[in-house]
């Protein structure tokens, strides 16, 4: 099989689980709702709900802005993707659920997932010993965001890219410090959408 057929395959994996997992949340699975499930589900860059409505407009005329965003809030209110706030601008949204770090090109807000080890518990001291600052604080996850220039902004301009890159955020308190994950709330019923 080659690799065009193993990612086509890979694809069809990753609708067919999150298309289940919204089945067994209890949502409605709407030709709005499927449509949008199966633009995430396969897409790397963890589009905004604006991206996803621009790309879904074509194909479904009738359908809102609203429907997206409310769509999208309901799948991380489910905990089938997560909105993510890594700079200034809309919330992304990601689908992939398990744990990984970000990393974040300055100069075209390009986002990819990478991947992380496993926690063992000697990364975990140093991880209580920061937190002292902060009693009874319970860690959920920790992330790192990886901020720079993508390789499609280095290229079309080489120097003047590191040059001017301005870290999206600068300025802002604990820019380039790892952030709790947004949207990642306790597991409730959303709302029908």
């Amino acid at each position: 099989m080659g690799s065009f057929d193993r990612e086509a395959v890979e694809e069809d994996a990753r609708v067919a689980s999150m298309l289940a997992c919204v089945r067994s949340s209890g949502l409605k699975l709407t030709p709005q709702r499927l449509a949008i499930v199966r633009e995430l589900a396969v897409d790397p860059t963890h589009p905004t709900a604006q991206e996803l409505f621009e790309r879904l407009r074509p194909a479904l005329p009738t359908m809102s802005f609203a429907t997206v965003y409310n769509t999208l809030d309901a799948l991380a209110s489910a905990g089938l993707c997560a909105a993510l706030s890594l700079s200034p601008g809309a919330a992304r949204f990601d689908p992939n659920m398990a744990a990984h770090h970000h990393a974040v090109c300055d100069l075209c807000g390009l986002v990819r997932d990478v991947p992380c080890e496993p926690p063992s518990e000697r990364a975990a001291e140093p991880l209580s010993a920061s937190l002292a600052a902060a009693p009874g604080f319970e860690v959920r996850a920790v992330e790192r965001i990886y901020r720079g220039v993508c390789a499609d902004c280095a290229r079309s301009a080489p120097g003047e890219a590191r040059a001017h890159a301005q870290p999206r955020g600068a300025g802002h308190a604990g820019a380039g410090e790892p952030r709790p994950r947004a949207g990642a709330r306790r597991a409730r019923r959303p709302e029908r959408v």
